[in-house]
């Protein structure tokens, strides 16, 4: 794992309410101590997030594919992530307003921004909302 990219991006949020920061923390935390997932930092301006499904197949060959790109918005005072969730799929799993990208060559299927009150209390929810954004990869 780039350990200055990961640091880029977690200085790049530091104008990121407290919360806000704590819940891309919490993301990293419980992502990177799993083996079938590789979280990865793009060292662009606009810094992101990205979460790699990491699998074997049954000849034996590494596969990774990105379910979740996650970024921090200034602007919004937003977390954007893109996952392979679509739009149904979030509102089942209580996170209204999932939109599909409007790119056709998007290879996720829905773009979500969380506000305060998702970012402050809703990084749990979240996570489980992502492994199953994974699994979609995986089935």
């Amino acid at each position: 794992m780039d350990q200055s990219a990961r640091v880029k991006f977690f200085e790049r949020i530091e104008a990121a309410p407290l919360a806000a920061r704590g819940f891309f923390e919490s993301v990293d935390e419980h992502f990177r101590q799993r083996n079938d997932v590789d979280v990865r930092f793009t060292h662009t301006t606009f810094a992101d997030m990205r979460l790699w499904a990491v699998w074997e197949t049954d000849n034996g060959k590494q596969r990774e594919q990105i379910f979740a790109t996650m970024t921090w918005q200034p602007k919004n005072l937003a977390v954007f992530a893109r996952t392979k969730l679509t739009p149904p799929e979030f509102a089942y799993l209580g996170f209204e307003g999932a939109e599909k990208p409007k790119a056709d060559s998007e290879p996720q299927n829905s773009d979500i921004r969380l506000f305060e009150e998702d970012w402050r209390y809703g990084a749990l929810p979240f996570i489980r909302a992502l492994a199953a954004a994974k699994m979609k990869i995986l089935n």
